[in-house]
């Protein structure tokens, strides 16, 4: 079951109460801060088998939940949250997480968390039974409130997994295929924070943190090459290498990931653009190319893409 809410039809002055009043049936516990003359936002939520996956959008707003709980909680819930456009700050459990487009972090439910976002923001959003992750990794409160890079392979993975359960959610399908499918979910998002732990203080870690900043800041310089990229970072070249490869990729293989992604978002987001425009303004040099790395990347056309979605 498929269902989308939105504030677009709402005058701007009501659009905030109407969001807190349905967000807090959605989320107990939680309340969204934002500029009243200003604030925009939808929510996708699907129910798929047992499990729920919600895919927030909203402009620039303060996200938190359980501020005023001062016992501890008896619900045991995890929630991952994937980052698919803009950037945010969590805090947590004394942690203060620093998300860029494509990352991933896992928030204890019932206890206090705060999300600041200073841009227009998305996610991906599955909640897990504890227990479920906790019978693969005992060690899973590690993990809570902790970075999981999009530039894991593991990450990037999901990350296709989830856009691609996402296109399909309008289909009918039995319920027992839609559990099989909720079931592989939760083995790789299992995956992806097992695999974040060899890295997650790594120093490399901060400077790709820093490296996916610059690509973002600079996503329409055509002359952002590895070599540039470094140059911005004051370290050479094989310093940057090395830290990508620690996370199985390459500085040019960072830097071509932003712009397809962000990419895919105004051919959603933008309809009246046209694809050469936005192809242009993401740093590629012409259409064609854009559109070969595209169809290597998400296995569809930009403008198949944009039907789609």
């Amino acid at each position: 079951m498929l269902e989308v809410l939105s504030t677009r039809e709402l005058a701007p002055v009501d659009r905030l109460d109407y969001w807190n009043e349905l967000i807090a049936s959605t989320y107990t516990g939680m309340v969204v801060d934002a500029p009243r003359d200003r604030f925009d936002a939808r929510l996708t939520v699907w129910q798929m088998g047992t499990l729920r996956m919600v895919r927030p959008y909203s402009r620039a707003a303060v996200i938190s939940r359980h501020a005023e709980r001062h016992t501890p909680p008896t619900d045991q819930t995890l929630v991952a949250h994937l980052l698919t456009r803009g950037a945010a700050r969590l805090e947590q459990r004394g942690h203060t997480v620093d998300l860029t487009e494509g990352d991933m972090v896992l928030c204890a439910a019932e206890e206090f968390y705060r999300f600041d976002t200073s841009t227009t923001h998305e996610m991906m959003v599955v909640e897990f039974d504890r227990r479920t992750l906790a019978e693969r990794m005992p060690n899973i409160d590690d993990f809570v409130a902790r970075r999981i890079s999009g530039q894991l392979p593991s990450t990037r993975l999901a990350h296709r997994y989830m856009s691609s359960l996402w296109q399909e959610a309008p289909e009918t399908l039995p319920d027992a295929h839609w559990q099989m499918h909720a079931g592989i979910l939760g083995d790789i998002i299992a995956s992806c924070i097992e695999g974040s732990g060899e890295v997650m203080e790594a120093p490399s870690h901060f400077l790709l943190t820093r490296a996916e900043a610059i690509i973002l800041e600079r996503i329409g310089d055509p002359d952002l090459t590895p070599s540039a990229l470094a140059t911005s970072l004051g370290v050479p070249l094989r310093t940057l290498q090395a830290a990508a490869a620690s996370t199985g990729t390459t500085p040019s293989a960072l830097i071509m990931r932003r712009r397809l992604h962000r990419a895919a978002k105004r051919l959603v987001s933008e309809p009246g653009a046209s694809v050469t425009t936005i192809a242009m303004e993401c740093g590629f040099a012409d259409s064609a190319h854009f559109a070969r790395r595209f169809q290597q990347h998400f296995g569809t056309t930009p403008s198949h893409y944009r039907r789609m979605n």
